[in-house]
């Protein structure tokens, strides 16, 4: 009797966990989860990344005098891998509420192979690849409300507008800077009008009630605090009959005095903050086998007490020869910053056109200068702080062309294009002259003025589609940099010699 007992018992019991599993399983039913995401494996050769064949050290001269010399690292060549995977969950609670993420394994930055952040001496095996500290990152996550007024987003979410001179969002694999913002936002469309206000915050600075100066773990109060702060509104009319699409990016950013270096501003000194509004003008509109877009960020305000009024201009034209042939055409124009006679300047004109904007594969993409640093965080000793980007080469004091085309046949995709680039202000000899590179003003010490020609460069690219996830590239590229790189600040010029880069990628999208 004991041992019926005992297995009704056991009966009864797995009859209710049944129905309480069977219950809670049908209330997780409800939400949805959908997945997708992107993988990428890549490597890097470049050939002679100091412009300057046979420099595989440093001269510490030229590498003192704050002009365009590159110091060599060892090595005429430099070649590196990166392996990341960007997976994007999104959660559909229900038919109003949506919530969505980024997560990233790795970096498409500092992603390289067997060295994707800092590890310990004793984490080192060399028989064996292992995570190690490899990071996996919640890099967007947000909330999206449908209501009767519109989409209300709140959270970490991506930005992108128009072009991508300011916000960009690709959404691609090519995407190394995505945009993104701490954001409450309001997505509201009327017919053909889309009107969308923001908030959006970058930054909290050292502290919560203030600004400080930190010297190791020590925080010294100043006045102000650390906040970047951006105020949008952006107005957009779309018509889908007429192929229109034609609006405007009111962005007013708001920069706290702790904040200076670490927006960019190195040579404002402390104490500096800014504000500026940038009004983003964009349109684009499609015409029989013609499709043309542009936009044009003007900015005005203060950075650090000077006078800031900047310009950006970026044309698009894509023309389909065939439905397997099509050309493109890419000009452009970012203010450059004059010289200065005093120690600040009084007025700043610089414009930096976002990073992930390229017209290139090496010109506006590579940013040499940080190749021989510790740009591989292998070694514990080194931090986030301490690593150069090998991508920071945005576009500024540029004008550029930009012509391309490819052909679709069967499976593969070929590729080609030339580009061009003039400087819009250089060196000269007297006063301080700005070095885009560092964003610092340096004095002028010797040598001739600087050359405009920033130079020109040939790419070509194959893709092989193996299906429509997986895909494999191959893209090499030759430039002749021009004799605005060979300006050093001392009297011996930089030598120019052509840099060739080979890319290749093996990638997947779900």
């Amino acid at each position: 009797m004991r041992v019926l007992r005992v297995k009704n018992f056991i009966f009864r019991f797995l009859l209710v966990l049944c129905l309480v599993t069977s219950v809670h399983l049908t209330q997780v039913k409800a939400v949805d989860l959908d997945w997708s995401g992107q993988f990428l494996s890549e490597s890097h050769w470049i050939y002679n990344y100091s412009l300057e064949r046979g420099n595989v050290t440093s001269d510490a001269t030229r590498s003192a005098a704050g002009g365009y010399y590159i110091s060599g690292g060892g090595s005429e060549n430099a070649n590196f891998q990166s392996l990341f995977l960007r997976l994007r969950p999104s959660l559909i609670v229900n038919d109003n509420l949506y919530i969505k993420s980024e997560w990233w394994l790795g970096s498409p930055i500092y992603g390289f192979f067997g060295a994707a952040s800092p590890y310990a001496l004793d984490q080192k095996y060399y028989y064996s690849t292992q995570s190690r500290g490899s990071s996996v990152t919640a890099q967007r996550f947000w909330a999206e409300l449908i209501t009767n007024l519109g989409v209300v987003q709140v959270g970490r979410a991506p930005l992108n507008w128009g072009l991508g001179v300011v916000w960009n969002n690709r959404n691609d694999l090519n995407s190394r800077y995505p945009s993104t913002g701490d954001v409450v936002r309001l997505v509201s469309k009327f017919g053909s009008f889309l009107f969308s206000p923001s908030f959006i915050k970058y930054s909290a600075g050292n502290n919560v009630g203030g600004a400080c100066q930190v010297s190791g773990v020590n925080c010294t109060p100043v006045e102000g605090d650390g906040d970047v702060v951006d105020y949008s509104i952006s107005f957009k009319y779309e018509n889908l009959d007429e192929d229109l699409e034609i609006g405007v990016n009111f962005i007013r950013r708001l920069v706290g005095s702790s904040q200076d270096t670490a927006s960019g501003y190195q040579f404002l000194g402390s104490g500096a903050g800014a504000n500026y509004n940038t009004w983003d003008l964009y349109g684009k509109k499609h015409m029989g086998k013609l499709d043309f877009g542009v936009e044009v960020p003007i900015a005005n305000g203060q950075i650090g007490g000077a006078d800031y009024k900047s310009l950006g201009i970026a044309t698009e034209v894509d023309w389909s020869i065939s439905d397997f042939w099509k050309m493109n055409l890419k000009g452009g124009y970012a203010s450059g910053q004059e010289n200065i006679s005093s120690t600040a300047p009084d007025s700043y004109r610089a414009f930096y056109f976002h990073p992930d904007y390229r017209v290139g594969l090496i010109m506006f993409n590579y940013q040499f200068n940080n190749f021989s640093g510790p740009n591989l965080a292998n070694d514990a000793s080194l931090t986030e702080a301490n690593l150069g980007s090998p991508y920071d080469n945005p576009i500024v004091n540029a004008t550029y062309l930009s012509v391309a085309s490819n052909y679709q046949t069967g499976k593969w995709n070929l590729r080609g294009a030339l580009v061009f680039a003039n400087a819009l202000k250089t060196a000269s000899n007297s006063g301080r002259f700005f070095n885009t590179w560092t964003r610092n003003f340096v004095d002028y010490s010797d040598g001739p003025s600087q050359s405009a020609f920033m130079g020109w460069e040939a790419d070509f690219g194959a893709q092989f589609n193996y299906d429509r996830h997986f895909t494999f590239d191959f893209d090499f590229g030759l430039m002749f940099p021009g004799g605005f790189y060979k300006f050093s600040n001392t009297s011996q010029e930089n030598g120019m010699s052509p840099v060739f880069a080979v890319v290749m990628k093996a990638s997947a999208s779900f």
